[in-house]
């Protein structure tokens, strides 16, 4: 049996979460409240307005009303067809038609018994709308506490527009207190259109700001997880969000799984004006299916504003054995994680110059993977801000001391100055630079010598011409020739230890004008080349939007590549690949690209890859995507979101491996979003590390909006496998 997850994830009934949740579709603005009538748009200060078509108005006493009553003290306005008005008491007792507006809320009755002064009272067979938002609602009985907190009897609940909400709470009793953006509701049915799924005796639920429209963070149990998997069995995750201050919260999962124990995991987060921070441990204290050991992870990043210019970082992450992220994560990409990163990184600098120090650990989970430790590593950029008659001057200097399970160790200290001029106008340019890097290796067990020293310059002329028309005034096309030139002499380094160094791969035109073809301080690569590139642009003159852009270019060789890595072999070609890249906007919803690398000694095309993506305004997207590496692979990826209605859409990404006919990862999934609800079923299905079995997983997502939820996995999965997708 293959792994099979299901979350179902129903935010809306529980406390807001740890993260805010990706709302759907904003509504549009609320409708505006029936308006009540006033009297004057400027009242004075606590003054009483009376108006009415009959009546008799005693000044000390009951003032007797009938016909277009209207009661008006600052920003409360009482309309009815008739009431009674106490004016030493400032008690109103109205009915017909009644219409009430205070500073947040808007009710329609049909009586009312209310203090105009203390903002109390009682309000009968009511409708009632929060002002600045969709919150709104009816019940039989509404008592008004005072300008902040309603008691509502036999009544309903929804931040979905009236008069048909996707969902409502129905209960004996709902209290909302606006002052501290909680409410509560006893006896409580949760109905989506008048379709009840949940009852509950007692909730509580952060409310919204009627003038921020901001949600309030409260503590209290999150949605369950449930889910299935081969090797834990089935598990089922119980979170509680703990809401210690606007700064600090922290999340408590508690989940017990059928094959292993109970596993518990706690994310706390802070955040102060100069740092922030997060630390994530989780922990199984007998795991069964590992012989009853005490297995667990940890993650914990932090960051602090030193002051100008001057930041400390630390990350670090460990799990407590080499096993624990397969067996327990849920995810491909973490699971086939080689080594867990521990840092500590100082950083101070100016606008011209920048020092950090930092050291650099690793886990290792992979025995494949060695990565030397950096014990430490002191990094100085310079970039002077005078500028010699033009002339750009920078330093660089590096002093790492490599740690690692394997010999040799030791210490690098690498200095490198650069200074080069830009000669030219908007028309031509020529840039020649100058630069030399010198390092030296200080070494432990480095066979016959363990000190080292290398030193070599490197010369660069980069040179371009700028050539444009106009096509029919609205259109401008440029055409762009460029000469780079790179020499430095050669130097063997096959005594030099590999450290950091790699050899980058020609995989984008930007190689073309790379001066070294190797990553890290370890090697320095002899060159005598020439690259000739050309590129032309299509753009228009009245948005700036280019519409067409294509280029091609390659590197010509004048002597033999002899530095190499261990293992590689001398590289005697006379010329590169020809690099291609072209990229055009086909209409206004579509941009199409494509690289292409075309080897002349072999007359193939060595790799290639074209993409189509479609966007459009009803958040329709397709994208394709095909890549091939010759000898490599040959994979096809294509995703859509598409909109069947405004509420109801599909999506999907289908990954194919041409090469070995076989399906590396597929996804298909429904969703249904309004301003309010939010529900997606989605499944997933991917080939795993071994390379052979595929893991298999099923996830539902069901938000209220409104009522609080939190960040899911679902989201996240859509947002990373559809381009484009929000």
């Amino acid at each position: 049996m293959n792994k099979k997850n299901l979350c179902i994830l129903i935010g809306g009934l529980f406390p807001i979460g740890l993260q805010a949740y990706t709302n759907p579709p904003v509504c549009v603005a609320p409708a505006a409240a029936k308006a009540a009538n006033t009297i004057t748009d400027s009242p004075s200060l606590d003054a009483v307005y009376v108006a009415a078509d009959n009546g008799s108005i005693n000044r000390q006493g009951i003032s007797e009303l009938d016909g277009a009553v209207i009661i008006q003290r600052n920003n409360q306005r009482l309309n009815a067809n008739q009431a009674t008005f106490n004016n030493k008491k400032n008690q109103v007792t109205a009915k017909g038609n009644v219409l009430l507006s205070t500073e947040t809320t808007t009710f329609q009755s049909d009586s009312i018994d209310y203090n105009i002064a203390n903002q109390s009272g009682v309000i009968n067979n009511a409708k009632y709308q929060v002002k600045g938002s969709h919150t709104n609602g009816s019940s039989s009985k509404i008592s008004q506490k005072n300008k902040d907190e309603l008691e509502l009897e036999n009544a309903t609940y929804t931040t979905c527009p009236a008069p048909d909400p996707s969902w409502h709470i129905s209960s004996s009793n709902i209290n909302l207190n606006q002052a501290t953006g909680v409410g509560t509701a006893e006896n409580l049915s949760l109905k989506v259109g008048n379709v009840p799924i949940f009852y509950f005796p007692w909730i509580s639920f952060p409310l919204s700001n009627p003038f921020t429209g901001q949600t309030q963070r409260k503590s209290g149990f999150l949605v369950p997880e449930v889910g299935v998997s081969d090797q834990s069995g089935y598990e089922i995750t119980i979170p509680y969000y703990l809401n210690i201050a606007p700064n600090y919260d922290a999340t408590f999962y508690i989940t017990p799984l059928s094959e292993r124990g109970v596993r518990i995991n706690s994310i706390a987060r802070f955040m102060t004006q100069k740092s922030r921070g997060e630390l994530d441990y989780s922990f199984i204290p007998n795991d069964r299916a590992s012989n009853d050991e005490w297995r667990d992870y940890f993650k914990f990043t932090y960051q602090r504003n030193m002051g100008h210019r001057r930041t400390l970082t630390i990350k670090s992450e460990g799990v407590s054995d080499d096993e624990y992220l397969d067996d327990l994560s849920d995810s491909l990409s973490i699971s086939s994680t080689s080594a867990l990163e521990r840092t500590i990184r100082y950083d101070v600098g100016s606008a011209n110059w920048d020092f950090s120090i930092a050291a650099l650990d690793y886990q290792v989970l992979d025995a494949n993977s060695q990565p030397y430790a950096k014990l430490p590593e002191l990094t100085f950029n310079y970039q002077s801000p005078h500028k010699y008659n033009g002339l750009d001057l920078t330093l660089d200097a590096q002093a790492t001391y490599f740690e690692g399970s394997a010999d040799p160790t030791g210490l690098r200290l690498d200095v490198g100055l650069n200074a080069s001029k830009r000669f030219g106008n908007d028309a031509w340019y020529f840039k020649p630079s100058l630069s030399y890097q010198a390092t030296h290796y200080s070494l432990q067990n480095n066979g016959t010598d363990n000190s080292l020293y290398r030193g070599l310059p490197t010369i660069t002329l980069d040179s371009g011409v700028f050539f444009e028309r106009d096509l029919n005034g609205q259109l401008k096309q440029s055409l762009e020739p460029r000469l780079f030139y790179t020499y430095t002499p050669f130097e063997d380094q096959s005594s030099i230890p590999i450290f950091d160094s790699a050899r980058t791969d020609f995989s984008t035109s930007n190689q073309l004008f790379e001066a070294n073809r190797f990553t890290g301080k370890d090697r320095i690569a002899d060159a005598n080349q020439l690259t000739l590139a050309l590129t032309s642009r299509v753009q228009n003159t009245k948005t700036g939007d280019e519409l067409f852009k294509a280029s091609v270019g390659q590197i010509f060789y004048f002597d033999d590549r002899k530095v190499t890595l261990p293992g590689d072999n001398v590289l005697t070609d006379k010329s590169s690949e020809f690099a291609f890249e072209v990229s055009t906007k086909l209409n206004k919803n579509t941009k199409f690209s494509t690289t292409a690398f075309w080897d002349p000694n072999t007359s193939k095309w060595a790799s290639n890859e074209a993409r189509i993506n479609y966007a459009d305004d009803n958040n329709k997207i397709l994208n394709l995507n095909y890549q091939h590496i010759y000898g490599e692979v040959s994979e096809l990826d294509t995703s859509f979101s598409l909109p069947i209605n405004e509420k109801w859409g599909l999506v999907g990404k289908l990954d194919y491996d041409l090469s070995n006919d076989r399906v590396l990862e597929q996804l298909a999934g429904i969703e249904y979003k309004d301003c309010c609800l939010t529900s997606r079923l989605v499944a997933r299905r991917y080939l795993t590390t071994d390379n052979t079995s595929y893991d298999d997983a099923v996830f539902f997502e069901f938000n209220l909006k409104g009522l609080g939820g939190i960040s899911t996995g679902v989201n996240t999965i859509l947002k990373e496998n559809i381009y484009g997708y929000e």
